[in-house]
This record gives structure tokens, C-alpha cells and sequence, in this order.
């Protein structure tokens, strides 16, 4: 079976991949997902090495261990990230090399 992403990153079957990994490929299906929450995302950007630190109320920044930062605000209620918010969270992964330029 076929999964399209817009990450082109390598899909295992499901089985042999980790927690990390079924998050970065839920993270980069098409269409985007409606169900990525803030838990998720927490875990996803620790992976890659981001430290998050709340700028105050729900605004968040995280910061790379290369120094590449970004910023996002935690939507409420329930925490379900906005598409423009996984886009950014895309982008955020590939710039610091974790989702490959020539994959989208």
C-alpha cells in the first residue's frame, strides 16, 4: 500500500517504525492531518533536538541545538495544531536538516 506524504520521507510499514517516526509521517501526510495535537508535536520537536520555552500566555518558542529558532502559539482549546501550524512545523524540521529539501 501507497501512502503519500509531502515529505517523500521513507514510509516503513507501521509495524517497524518508531514513535517518532509514525509522528513525522502523520505530520507530513496529505492532506494535512486535523488531528496533530500539542502533546505530539512536543515529543516530535524533543526528537529533533528543539527546546521549547513559553514566551508567555500560549506562545511558544523553540530553539534548536544549532540555534535555528521558531516560534508558535498553542491553539486552544484542545491543543489540534492548524494546518499553517503544520507547515511551519514542516519547515521548521527541514531547515535544521530533518526532512530532506529534494523530498518536497
Amino acid at each position: 500500500m501507497q501512502l503519500n506524504n509531502s515529505c517523500n520521507y521513507q514510509l516503513l510499514p507501521v509495524i517497524l517504525m518508531s514513535k517518532n517516526d509514525k509522528l513525522l509521517n502523520k505530520l507530513c501526510m496529505i492532506p494535512s492531518p486535523k488531528d496533530f495535537t500539542w502533546q505530539e508535536l512536543l515529543t516530535l520537536m524533543g526528537h529533533f533536538d528543539f527546546k521549547e520555552t513559553c514566551s508567555g500566555g500560549s506562545h511558544y518558542m523553540f530553539e534548536h541545538t544549532s540555534g535555528f529558532r521558531f516560534r508558535i502559539s498553542k491553539t486552544h482549546p484542545g491543543g489540534i495544531l492548524k494546518t499553517y501550524q503544520i507547515r511551519d512545523v514542516k519547515d521548521a524540521i527541514r531547515q535544521i536538516g530533518g526532512i530532506d529539501d529534494q523530498d518536497h
